[in-house]
């Protein structure tokens, strides 16, 4: 389960770094906060796992860290994004076009809607090679044919210059992949990369990225919903909801003791492995909208463990077991220590 494991990587320096990010999307229904003050790092050489609800704020988190929020509606309105030491939020659009496809690459969830129906695989994929790498035209289309074979591309020379409607799903999803390593990044952000895919296909298209992960040394932010990929490729997780972060740890000790309410509805959700009947459990009720946001807890409205104090005070994360935790239950005073010993984190 998971890659490297805590022990290699517990020791790894920070790659990028979110801190107390806050972002706001302009609508008719007024200013909806939609990422509440997150903090996420991911280290060097890890994947790590961004996972939650359709809505709880996981792409636009990534587009944030990309600079591609719509500039109409969308406002960082708080906190940091540093990627290696380098903050971010303010920089330009032409110091930021510099950073994007060349040290920080994203791969979409749509390959057909992500490439463009009326251009070439060669016309998409040489944009990021124009815009960091110094080679003759002819050498542009060598180093694109060079990475079409290296993601499993069969008759790259011919491929090169055919359109992505000429091209089966998991073909266009490996041109999304070379198109995101053409530029060699040090962080890779996957976002849903497997979705639109069936089975087969998406377990290529996993071990390709794990490949390629392994050839490079990247880091690797994974955003998905789905807890199989996650068990698979990732070594830490964090679990979004409602547009917070309410769990992190490392994947083997999520799966094994999940410390927040919510995480242990996602698991309970599961089927189980030995092929044994279960009543699967579900989470009563729905994510609540933005706009519809209770004053305390996001997920008081839906946890078993709801406290008074859930429903009027978002609760501090908590460190326990080197697990951390969004939730009161790890708060002496208010789960009275029935969960185990617990800190604030950063306090």
């Amino acid at each position: 389960m998971g890659g490297k494991g805590a022990s290699v990587l517990a020791n790894s320096n920070p790659i990028l770094e979110i801190s107390k990010l806050r972002i706001e999307f302009d609508t008719p229904r007024g200013v909806l906060q939609v990422v509440n003050a997150i903090d996420l790092t991911v280290r060097e050489g890890e994947t790590l796992g961004l996972v939650g609800e359709s809505g709880c704020g996981k792409s636009v988190t990534s587009m944030s860290i990309m600079g591609l929020l719509p500039e109409a509606v969308a406002t960082i309105s708080g906190g940091s994004i540093r990627f290696r030491g380098k903050e971010l939020t303010t920089l330009s659009d032409k110091e930021m076009r510099k950073v994007r496809g060349n040290e920080i690459s994203i791969i979409f969830q749509e390959p057909m809607t992500s490439l463009n129906p009326v251009f070439t695989i060669a016309q998409q994929l040489v944009e990021p090679l124009r815009q960091h790498k110094r080679l003759s035209k002819r050498e542009r289309r060598e180093r694109i044919i060079e990475m079409l074979r290296k993601v499993g591309i069969p008759r790259a020379e011919q491929i090169v210059d055919e359109y992505p409607h000429q091209l089966s799903g998991g073909m266009r999803q490996r041109v999304m992949i070379a198109l995101a390593m053409l530029g060699e990044p040090q962080l890779l952000i996957a976002d849903e990369p497997t979705t639109a895919l069936d089975v087969t296909i998406q377990a290529q298209i996993l071990e390709l990225m794990r490949a390629m992960k392994q050839e490079n040394g990247m880091a690797v932010m994974l955003i998905t919903h789905d807890l199989g990929v996650v068990a698979e490729m990732c070594d830490r997780v964090a679990v979004m909801y409602a547009g917070q972060v309410v769990e992190v740890a490392e994947v083997r000790d999520l799966f094994d003791r999940p410390k927040h309410p919510y995480t242990k509805g996602l698991l309970s959700s599961l089927p189980t492995e030995n092929g044994r009947k279960q009543q699967l459990q579900s989470i009563k009720g729905s994510v609540p909208r933005p706009n519809e946001l209770p004053p305390g807890c996001a997920f008081a409205p839906r946890c078993p463990n709801v406290k008074p104090v859930c429903e009027i005070k978002l609760p501090d994360m908590y460190v326990t077991e080197n697990q951390y935790c969004r939730c009161w239950i790890y708060d002496t005073n208010v789960g009275g220590g029935a969960y185990g010993e617990a800190t604030v984190a950063g306090g």
